[in-house]
């Protein structure tokens, strides 16, 4: 039974909570709050689509989807590949033995007022003759993916490609582009004719429309195409940095200008929603060694290095993340994790334009992220 202020106080109380936390943020505070989700676990704090990533390599993701299912529409566990095996002719998909089907129920049940639903992803992973056949048969892989989403009962799938084929250079060839966006499109009539009532659909995971650095991008023209089939797009408004280019993860002028550029595109329009687009956010971090090298660093890794060096987070206003720094045996290092503050700039500028999230992904996060969802 719900407290007497009902639900809609349950999550202002919520975000207030959140608020307090934010506000007086550091490695203390952190330390001490960062194992506990306090909001209300049955229901999110917007309508908005969430889209949540999970990997078979980072099992707390598991349990987060698990725990928390109430907080995502759609929950895709990163499990499988399109290959073309060249010796029997024809297309497989790997990667069914990661498929938990318990897992899968328990995540899909009911647990307060959404259902998630199972969108794996597959990324494609083809050689030349691989992409020939695509682009020639596509209509085979398509099928392929049908069965699949049949026998496993998803939802639909988050497909990988675009973004590979943008930063190789073969969008740029018009039959290539023409035959690419067929390709997709006979998937998504196929997945959207599959159930007549619920109709399976397709995620497609883009580049951001303004690339980071030389990152690939999504162009305008291919956006105003591929929106007319594709259920959503999950952009990927992460890894701006590298160990190459040292910096923070998804600085707030390159996060703002894509956002801007999703509303100019007008995805609004001609009956499409912004929501359909899914802003990305990273849930896990970097350690960088100055001046170039280091890695990604994950939620509990950030954890050990608070408790280590008890360090002073400081809040970058230019690019709206936390960072902080330390020297171990003679390297300096720089660290960008999100914060709960970093989080909820980025979800009030999607709900300002009426945009979805995607994370990549929960279960490299803190627990109390969730409390902003």
């Amino acid at each position: 039974m719900e407290p007497a202020w009902g639900l809609a106080g349950i999550v202002f109380v919520s975000c207030c909570l959140a608020a307090a936390r934010s506000l007086d943020l550091s490695a203390e505070s952190i330390l001490q709050d960062h194992h506990e989700c306090q909001a209300n676990i049955r229901m999110r704090a917007s309508p908005a689509p969430v889209l949540a990533y999970v990997t078979p390599w980072n099992s707390k993701g598991y349990e987060i989807a698990e725990q928390l299912s109430a907080k995502f529409t759609h929950v895709s566990p990163v499990w499988l590949q399109l290959r073309w095996d060249a010796a029997a002719t024809s297309f497989s998909v790997t990667g069914q033995h990661d498929i938990d089907t318990g897992w899968m129920a328990r995540v899909a049940q009911p647990n307060g007022t959404v259902r998630a639903k199972i969108v794996p992803r597959v990324i494609f992973e083809l050689d030349q003759a691989g992409l020939r056949e695509l682009l020639v048969k596509p209509k085979a892989a398509a099928n392929l993916f049908l069965d699949i989403c049949v026998k496993y009962g998803f939802d639909g799938l988050v497909v990988e490609t675009w973004a590979q084929w943008a930063g190789s250079g073969l969008l740029m060839h018009t039959s290539f582009r023409k035959q690419a966006i067929t390709a997709l499109r006979q998937l998504s009539d196929l997945l959207h004719a599959a159930k007549a009532k619920h109709p399976l659909e397709l995620i497609l995971a883009v580049p951001p429309f303004v690339a980071a650095n030389q990152g690939p991008e999504l162009s305008t023209t291919d956006f105003h195409e591929l929106r007319v089939f594709v259920d959503f797009f999950s952009l990927m408004t992460y890894d701006a940095s590298s160990p190459a280019q040292p910096g923070p993860n998804a600085p707030w002028t390159w996060v703002k200008s894509n956002v801007q550029a999703v509303m100019s595109h007008g995805s609004h329009r001609e009956g499409r929603k912004p929501e359909q687009v899914l802003l990305g956010l990273n849930f896990y971090g970097n350690n960088y060694v100055l001046p170039s090298g280091g890695r990604a660093l994950l939620g509990h890794e950030y954890i050990e290095l608070l408790k280590q060096y008890n360090p002073a987070l400081i809040w970058d206003k230019r690019t709206k993340e936390h960072v902080f720094e330390y020297d171990k045996e003679g390297m300096h290092h720089e660290v960008y994790y999100p914060s709960l503050k970093s989080i909820q700039h980025r979800l009030d500028l999607a709900k300002k334009y009426g945009l979805g999230i995607s994370i990549w992904e929960i279960g490299q996060g803190l627990d109390f992220f969730y409390d902003l969802l």
